[in-house]
């Protein structure tokens, strides 16, 4: 009879032990986020493991809104996801999943805002055409030339 209490006592701690293991592991939400390759805006939002959507939240890009006063009509978004991480019970990331968006990703909104403020709208229109046609090698180099214009402003 005696020994039924540590048989009990050692089962519920390899059940506590278990519960954890699966508490820990076990993904109950998402956390999305996106970037519009056109424009640098980004959105994102907590899908639950069983479906709901929730903490929608949208920051717009300087360029998007430079695009949407001044060209309306011209204003399209490409979205590509740059962040999809899965969380536990307890907030911990355990898994982590994205895709992967070009030359737009790194370009500042801090930077961009700037340049855009310093030109002629022809040629931030130019910055968003080129955007728009997804030429990355051309959009690396361009955003690198944007760089140093407004760093070469600072100094």
């Amino acid at each position: 009879m005696k020994w039924h209490r540590p048989v009990t006592y050692s089962l519920l701690a390899v059940a506590a032990l278990a519960t954890a293991v699966v508490a820990f592991n076990i993904q109950v939400c998402r956390d999305w986020a996106f970037i519009c390759e056109n424009t640098g805006s980004r959105k994102g939002y907590r899908q639950w493991t069983l479906g709901p959507k929730t903490g929608h939240w949208y920051k717009r890009s300087p360029l998007e809104e430079f695009i949407a006063k001044e060209f309306p009509d011209s204003l399209a978004h490409r979205w590509t996801s740059y962040a999809g991480t899965g969380k536990n019970v307890f907030g911990t990331p355990v898994l982590f999943g994205h895709g992967r968006p070009g030359a737009i990703y790194r370009f500042d909104r801090e930077i961009q805002g700037e340049w855009i403020a310093r030109n002629p709208a022809a040629e931030v229109k130019r910055l968003y055409d080129l955007l728009v046609s997804d030429d990355q090698d051309a959009i690396q180099d361009r955003i690198m030339n944007i760089w140093d214009e407004v760093l070469a402003y600072k100094d």
